[in-house]
């Protein structure tokens, strides 16, 4: 056993007993006597040298320790109970991998890939959820959940704490507008005439524009334009006729496959962060997390443009 983890008995006893209010009810819950939680509890709270409960009046309150130590406890026993379910019913090969992407990358780049994963692996079925951001730090730190995330997409630097990262892809962007909304102009612009149209802005790469501009050699400072969370949102709004976007070259291709959407100058602009693999450290050897990486590795290195390998978004 792990030195500074505590009996499993006694973390069940403490999760059922928080969960449900009552020792008496989590005996129930657990086929025991409530004097068996009693004890657990009480040998636990002895083991970490804090109260977890307040006894008032013969009803339970759970302390400030107790509120923050039952969440991420129930998660690891859920965790614990999900992996057996999947180890039985599946021996081992397959079951449940829940995957957290952001909301643009999901929707643009991995699900239409999906089909061909599930014709490959049928029996790993994928659960996909939004990524969470922390949008209150500077770093934008990823939130796997506390381990019920198997294994996310992310964009940034690939330094998180406690996560393992793989660079997966960069990302490569460029200037684009819908084709009703250049009217008569033909392409590619001066780079003084898309100065002067509406710009779009992603809320999370608020320099981008300033930094095309000076990577094609025009030193200027851009005017603030419309501003979007989600590169899914900008798209729609340059589809809208609303400016001029940077966008990556993969959220776009079926715009400029079909001719809606133009690229408007030949220049392009990487800001230096990529997207990531990211899980926890301890799901390394975990055998849906190596399959599932064996194939994004391959939708890069086989489905990518070499000119825009990096093109996936938030």
């Amino acid at each position: 056993m792990r030195k500074s983890t505590p009996p499993l008995n006694a973390l069940r006893a403490f999760e059922a007993a928080a969960r449900l209010g009552s020792f008496s009810k989590a005996a129930d819950d657990l086929c025991v006597t409530p004097g068996a939680i009693s004890q657990q509890v009480a040998g636990l709270e002895s083991y970490l040298g804090i109260p977890l409960f307040d006894r008032v009046r013969k009803r339970l309150q759970l302390t400030e320790a107790g509120r923050a130590y039952l969440p991420p406890l129930s998660a690891a026993l859920d965790r614990m109970e999900a992996a057996t379910v999947d180890l039985l019913a599946h021996g081992g090969h397959g079951g449940d991998l829940t995957i957290g992407a952001l909301p643009t990358l999901a929707e643009r780049w991995l699900i239409p890939r999906l089909p061909q994963f599930q014709e490959g692996h049928p029996e790993i079925r994928i659960r996909l959820k939004t990524l969470e951001v922390n949008f209150a730090t500077p770093n934008r730190e990823p939130d796997l959940h506390g381990g019920q995330i198997d294994l996310g997409l992310f964009f940034g630097d690939g330094n998180w704490p406690g996560l393992a990262a793989e660079k997966l892809m960069e990302e490569t962007l460029v200037p684009v507008a819908a084709a009703e909304y250049l009217a008569a102009e033909s392409v590619p612009l001066p780079l003084e005439v898309i100065r002067d149209f509406p710009l779009l802005h992603h809320s999370t790469r608020p320099g981008s524009w300033r930094a095309w501009f000076n990577a094609a050699g025009l030193e200027t400072e851009p005017e603030d334009g419309h501003s979007f969370e989600h590169f899914f949102m900008l798209i729609e709004a340059v589809r809208a006729g609303l400016g001029i976007g940077l966008l990556p070259m993969h959220t776009i291709a079926d715009g400029l496959a079909t001719g809606q959407l133009v690229k408007i100058h030949p220049q392009s602009l990487n800001p230096g962060r990529a997207y990531y693999i990211i899980h926890e450290q301890d799901r390394c050897d975990d055998p849906k997390v190596c399959v599932f990486k064996d194939w994004l590795r391959t939708q890069v290195r086989d489905h990518s443009p070499a000119t825009a390998v990096s093109s996936i978004m938030k």
